[in-house]
């Protein structure tokens, strides 16, 4: 409607408004309606993790779009694990993509967000993907963390990557993977490990069946028009680890009083926090 009264006032759209390159030469941020649905199994910060995760992605105009993803699991035997996460970005499919991202992820009863900036940079068949930004939550430090991958598609349908995960672990070194079906059938199979400081470890395996306009693309083209990166449940590895401190800290404006806090065994120590074993 607002679309249609600034054409037939102006002479043009929001579309022209958002991005000024003639609308014949823009190419599209996200190639239709897409879904994702995912389910993987693993551990994170020493303990099992399996989860469900699904994500939906639609255009907003030509070249933004925005992703909504969800995730559900079972952390050990005895604790639920969840996430969500929320883009919206601007990308072009030749050159790269940039937007703002949150994600809350909760291991009960420990929950933590993160918000940030991410992006990609697309040259051939490289891409560098990276989110930069702060972590936050009632039982974790408010903190800056970041994560950045470096990949290379091999074929059409066969990335591998390396990267880096800022986490309130420590830093942390990430190597993944993802096979998709050579016939474009949706199907891909995924995996990842994790090593770093403070003794922190985690790997998943997991299948993904990719619908809706993505269906049918390769994986490269998947990446780069449909979907865009799945990032949860990688935040709740904040969470893996807490210890009750022996004061507690007092309440602020944004949080409750705090008396748990999940970080390092060297910032658990330095607070004197002993160590609550989940």
């Amino acid at each position: 409607m607002a679309s249609a009264l600034l054409v037939s006032t102006f002479g043009v759209s929001a579309q022209q408004i958002l991005d000024s390159t003639p609308i014949a030469q823009q190419t599209d941020a996200v190639s239709g309606i897409n879904f994702t649905a995912s389910a993987q199994a693993g551990f994170v910060g020493g303990n099992s993790n399996h989860m469900l995760v699904g994500s939906f992605t639609t255009p907003l105009w030509s070249a933004f779009g925005t992703q909504v993803d969800l995730a559900i699991g079972q952390y050990r035997d005895d604790y639920t694990s969840a996430a969500g996460g929320l883009h919206i970005f601007w990308r072009d499919p030749s050159v790269g993509m940039f937007g703002i991202y949150g994600d809350y992820g909760y291991i009960n009863p420990e929950h933590s967000g993160r918000v940030g900036f991410e992006g990609s940079i697309y040259n051939g068949r490289y891409t560098l993907d990276f989110l930069a930004g702060a972590r936050f939550g009632q039982h974790v430090y408010t903190k800056a963390f970041d994560e950045i991958d470096f990949s290379y598609y091999f074929t059409d349908n066969f990335r591998g990557s390396i990267g880096h995960r800022g986490t309130s672990r420590g830093n942390v070194a990430n190597v993944n993977f993802e096979v998709a079906s050579p016939n474009y059938t949706g199907w891909s199979l995924y995996g990842d490990a994790e090593v770093g400081e403070d003794d922190y470890t985690a790997a998943h395996i997991g299948l993904r069946f990719a619908f809706g306009s993505g269906s049918d693309a390769s994986l490269i083209e998947r990446d780069r028009q449909s979907s865009v990166k799945i990032r949860i449940p990688r935040g709740i590895a904040d969470d893996t680890q807490c210890g009750v401190l022996p004061n507690a800290k007092p309440k602020t404006w944004w949080r409750a009083r705090m008396w748990l806090l999940c970080a390092s065994k060297d910032e658990l120590a330095a607070e004197g926090a002993v160590i609550k074993v989940k």
